[in-house]
């Protein structure tokens, strides 16, 4: 399909450094319908509202549909390597990408699935953080996507 004429938002969030009632009320105010869950840990030990089935409670609760994608989060290995220092943000970026293309992410996704959609992760900024690298990939296969980081 021809998605040169649409024009879209596609956004991420990252939950650290936002309280509960922030964290929602920037989802709505963005329209977000659909929280995509990228992180590799769904367990947020020092923040239990985002662990897994409490932030899909919440979001529930809230009218936004939440969606965990597995094909979205770096390897153990590759965050492991670069949370010790073993490679840096662009070894981690290179690798990611070609895990994401080895994985074919953009045939998940139509541009419908991805409108009003928000990509989450832990990392309170988007710039050295997986979340950026998902939609940047996306982004190549859905040209007229603007990327929102909330």
């Amino acid at each position: 399909m021809d998605y040169s004429y649409i024009n879209m938002k596609i956004h991420t969030i990252g939950f650290s450094g936002k309280k509960q009632d922030e964290f929602f009320a920037i989802l709505n105010a963005a329209g977000i319908t659909k929280l995509l869950d990228i992180r590799l840990y769904r367990i947020a030990r020092f923040v239990p509202w985002a662990s897994g089935a409490n932030l899909s409670a919440e979001c529930s609760n809230h009218g936004i549909e939440y969606l965990v994608i597995p094909e979205l989060t770096p390897t153990k290995e590759l965050l492991s390597a670069y949370k010790n220092n073993e490679i840096d943000w662009l070894g981690y970026e290179q690798t990611f990408n070609n895990l994401l293309a080895t994985r074919n992410i953009e045939k998940l996704f139509t541009l419908e699935s991805l409108d009003s959609a928000c990509f989450l992760c832990s990392e309170k900024l988007a710039d050295m953080c997986h979340r950026s690298l998902v939609v940047e990939y996306l982004q190549k296969y859905f040209p007229n996507m603007e990327i929102v980081h909330l």
